[in-house]
């Protein structure tokens, strides 16, 4: 292949990168993102505004005194941080009545704020591109348009799994839970698993495909693929909102359950997330 061939083909390749790049940011939002990640193993150092982030993200919204009991503040100082948040456009408060006694306020992430959780939509492009390149007619012969993403979703999350499989090879659920938390994270959620009596739950809040394709099922047709690939084990699905917060819940039921009482794992995001001081 000429030198010539070769760099045309490569500048076409960066060219669609790019464009797709484009075209995601303009449909999510017209902002960019803040930051980026840090690697999921980045040690925890964070900030009382960080953890307010995080707490809001988890919960969808709270309030002064929920914030300082959470995060063990007083009420003062919690109140100079949301407020902090607030004017740098990060959060924003609603007015609550109250049935008795004066209204209260309740603070919630703005566009702005959930963008310090960014997701790897470049990663999705070029994960696409790939499968784009290795698809022949025939796979998609007498495909519906559905039917197609369906696959491509599929492969996709094939492909990302086989990339990930080896780092797993020998080790207990347990390790593989925390690991494939881990890895979504790496993609841009904000997820953080749970062992329960039953087995172990994987939540994530910060779905990859939440803003791109927010009215179908392809987003956790991706997940219950690499996570059934990469657990070994299969995964149930259960979307879960209250009209305050908005997760995805993925059930792992292995054969035998160990029992124990279910505890927290500290949460990637909250290990991965920017530094905002």
């Amino acid at each position: 292949m000429s030198v010539n061939l070769l760099s045309k083909q490569n500048a076409a390749y960066n060219l669609i990168v790019r464009a797709l790049s484009l075209a995601m940011a303009r449909r999510l939002h017209p902002e960019p993102a803040l930051t980026p990640a840090k690697e999921a193993n980045t040690p925890l150092m964070q900030t009382s505004k960080q953890q307010i982030l995080v707490l809001l993200k988890r919960a969808g919204s709270a309030t002064v005194e929920e914030a300082a009991g959470a995060l063990c503040l007083a009420s003062m100082t919690a109140r100079q941080h949301l407020v902090g948040l607030e004017r740098d456009g990060l959060i924003r408060s609603e007015k609550v009545k109250r049935q008795t006694g004066r209204p209260h306020y309740v603070f919630k992430l703005t566009p702005k704020g959930e963008d310090m959780f960014p997701r790897r939509y470049d990663l999705l492009a070029q994960l696409l591109l790939d499968e784009l390149g290795n698809l022949s007619p025939g796979d998609i012969e007498g495909l519906s348009a559905s039917e197609k993403q369906s696959l491509l979703v599929q492969r996709m999350a094939g492909r990302l799994a086989e990339q990930h499989r080896p780092q797993l090879y020998g080790r207990n659920l347990t390790d593989r839970v925390a690991a494939t938390a881990d890895l979504l994270q790496t993609i841009g959620g904000f997820a953080e698993w749970l062992e329960t009596e039953d087995g172990f739950e994987i939540r994530d809040y910060n779905c990859v495909f939440a803003r791109i394709t927010p009215h179908t099922e392809s987003g956790c047709e991706w997940h219950i693929t690499l996570l059934n690939s990469l657990l070994e084990h299969p995964v149930a699905h259960e979307l879960v909102s209250d009209g305050k917060v908005q997760c995805c819940r993925y059930l792992v039921l292995p054969q035998s359950a160990n029992g124990a009482t279910a505890k927290l794992a500290l949460s990637p995001a909250e290990r991965g997330m920017e530094s905002y001081g």
